[in-house]
């Protein structure tokens, strides 16, 4: 596991200031405005209507049913119940996977817990189930470069049991390749104040071999917020939610929680009369926007052909002076290249090329692994490569 917490320090290392690179993308601004007020209010009231959701009660187990049968009407077919024993009681996790089209075996992981304390729980966490509903809902057909998990924790409010049982059973023993973990967790907000600020957490934890990949990814986490959203942003440190169990494997972790905190936390009145529906649509926006730049998501209706890796060659790989590109088809010529780092920003951009091999200089490079795209009139192709 140590290769990944270097390669992310590294990357981290060379953009230190990653969020001045950042631009609002008019793609993932169209598919933000297709969000919906109405469906992330329904969202909250059905999840309120389906009571007190404690260990062991039909309450939580007909939440489950019906998160599972949401993702079923957006038309995943992933979806996995991961079961687990609290007590005598089984407790069920959900898991639902949309696949990358570059590296499916990545994952963005978006997630909230489902169950609640003494009362229904519409801030804590119905805010958090709703958004992540609503941005599955909108990025079902939407193609990423990196697959993306949304998953739906059980167990948070008495020790975050479900998010330890899936780190320590599946995610950690498996070796899951996590890029960054978003934990949406009580984002509903005061009532009684006004609700302009989110709160983007990251780890500071004593064990810091995550900690300067989780800051690079908040800082970006905050500004999508800004980018997509019309909340401000405050940086802070993550606690007590779904995250920790990752954060203590060292997975990249960044997450939102309400800037004005609820006075109905774990109470029966912890119902939708006091949540700030507009503020809980706002931070949806920002998701889904946040959600699309971390898994890099690609307008498939402009999107171009992709290459067989039989058309091209890269080589050395891995490389410590230079990296070779030759194209073997001859009525194909390089047009641009550009190389990116694993947080999708761009270290090397090349165009109006027009030949058919073309070498770059690598020796400035630091050690890690990169993305080098190549782009044609017609073609394009995305390949790692490492520099040693």
């Amino acid at each position: 596991m140590m290769s990944r917490y270097l390669i992310s320090f590294l990357f981290c290392c060379l953009l230190h200031n990653t969020t001045k690179a950042q631009v609002f993308n008019s793609f993932y601004g169209n598919v933000v405005n297709q969000s919906s007020f109405d469906s992330v209010q329904q969202n909250l009231l059905d999840f309120e209507s389906l009571g007190i959701k404690e260990p062991g009660t039909a309450a939580l187990t007909n939440t489950l049913i019906w998160l599972k049968n949401k993702y079923q009407q957006f038309g995943y077919t992933d979806i996995v119940i991961d079961t687990f024993d609290f007590i005598g009681n089984e407790a069920y996790n959900l898991i639902v996977t949309k696949p990358g089209t570059t590296y499916p075996n990545t994952f963005v992981v978006v997630d909230g817990h489902y169950d609640t304390k003494t009362g229904t729980g519409t801030n804590d966490n119905g805010s958090g189930t709703s958004i992540i509903l609503e941005t599955a809902r909108l990025l079902k057909n939407i193609d990423t470069d990196y697959s993306i998990k949304f998953i739906h924790f059980s167990l948070e409010e008495v020790g975050l049991v479900g998010s330890y049982h899936f780190v320590n059973n599946i995610a950690f023993p498996n070796g899951m390749d996590i890029r960054v973990l978003l934990n949406i967790d009580e984002v509903g907000g005061d009532i009684t104040k006004t609700n302009n600020t989110i709160v983007c957490e990251r780890d500071e934890s004593n064990q810091t071999a995550a900690n300067a990949a989780s800051h690079a990814f908040t800082d970006t986490l905050a500004t999508c917020v800004q980018l997509y959203s019309n909340l401000f942003t405050e940086i802070s440190y993550a606690y007590g939610s779904d995250y920790m169990p990752f954060q203590a494997k060292d997975y990249v972790i960044t997450g939102f929680f309400e800037k004005n905190e609820t006075p109905h936390r774990h109470q029966a009145t912890d119902s939708i009369a006091y949540v700030d529906i507009p503020y809980v649509y706002e931070i949806t926006k920002a998701t889904i926007g946040s959600t699309m730049y971390f898994a890099v998501a690609r307008d498939s209706a402009n999107s171009i052909n992709e290459w067989d890796e039989n058309n091209f060659s890269i080589y050395p790989n891995p490389t410590s002076e230079h990296l070779k590109i030759v194209l073997k088809q001859k009525n194909e010529v390089i047009k641009k290249i550009e190389i990116t780092n694993q947080l999708g920003e761009k270290i090397f951009v090349k165009d109006n090329i027009n030949f058919t091999s073309e070498t770059i200089n690598t020796k400035p490079f630091k050690t890690g692994m990169y993305y080098l795209m190549i782009e044609s009139n017609e073609k394009i192709s995305i390949q790692k490569f490492i520099k040693k």
